[in-house]
């Protein structure tokens, strides 16, 4: 009877052996304190988590980041997230938003920015950032009201209505 419990337990202890050697254990970054310059961390991929829905930020070219007052930067995978997290915030006008820009390839002001509505985006909100402005692309107040009523890709009739004018 000893036996078979040494031996089970020994069994437990390499199982569990296995399992922690082939888990990674990086620390992933929800918030960046101390950012007084307000200016944009270069982030790396699979390095940082999304402070609303909490995934891991895989592609940085949808990405954004939202720095507080307090010098406290969130990280945010897709520009829906991040509207959706600004708009339980006091103080939203104190709040200094960065996002990715897809035409250039480096972090502009967000309230600057000029969204595509249609993309491929990784919580499927479909608003890709662009510096420079374009037909069919719209401002940030647009694109802001557009989360906030549902109106992006993740809904199913929108998504079908949009896909439609882009395809014809």
């Amino acid at each position: 009877m000893f036996k078979k419990i040494i031996i089970i337990i020994s069994f437990f202890i390499i199982l569990l052996l296995l399992l922690f050697s082939t888990t990674d254990f990086k620390q992933s970054i929800v918030v960046s304190q101390d950012n007084n310059s307000k200016n944009a961390i270069i982030m790396k991929s699979n390095q940082y988590t999304d402070r609303y829905c909490n995934m891991s930020i895989d592609d940085i070219s949808y990405s954004a980041q939202a720095i507080l007052p307090n010098d406290d930067t969130f990280f945010f995978d897709d520009a829906g997230c991040m509207i959706l997290w600004l708009n339980d915030q006091k103080s939203q006008e104190n709040i200094v938003l960065w996002i990715w820009a897809r035409d250039t390839n480096k972090y502009i002001n967000a309230k600057k920015a000029w969204y595509s509505t249609t993309e491929n985006t990784p919580m499927e909100y479909g608003f890709g950032a662009y510096e420079k402005n374009k037909p069919q692309l719209i401002s940030f107040k647009k694109m802001q009201l557009k989360v906030l009523r549902g109106e992006t890709l993740q809904n199913l009739i929108i998504r079908k209505k949009l896909l439609k004018k882009t395809d014809g």
